[in-house]
């Protein structure tokens, strides 16, 4: 088969952006830029430590999360007020008892 002349040219030059494409693959770059950005921050976030006193427990639910972060005498009373007869034993309750186990407050 015979190739017309400069055929060899359109394969082996490099072939330059047009404007939209050029657009598209900023708009990408940007957006994982910014993935990345969330990324770093969610794995180096700042987290609440435990003190000595204080009780902390990460609630998971079907719709989000939420935390409870307590300390002292509002501990105490959290503490006070899981396991007590009648209650209903629930994964959260299940949670913050060990978690006031495990910082010597006492449960119900």
């Amino acid at each position: 088969m015979v190739m017309p002349p400069g055929h060899h040219l359109e394969i082996t030059s490099r072939r330059s952006f047009s404007r939209r494409e050029k657009r598209t693959l900023g708009v990408v770059g940007a957006c994982l830029l910014a993935l990345a950005v969330v990324l770093v921050i969610i794995v180096a976030g700042h987290n609440q430590s435990t003190a000595r006193g204080c009780v902390d427990v990460s609630i998971l639910g079907a719709t989000g999360g939420s935390g409870i972060h307590q300390c002292g005498d509002n501990a105490l009373a959290l503490c006070r007020s899981v396991g007590k007869p009648g209650a209903k034993i629930t994964e959260t309750a299940r949670e913050i008892e060990a978690a006031c186990r495990k910082d010597g407050f006492p449960v119900g």
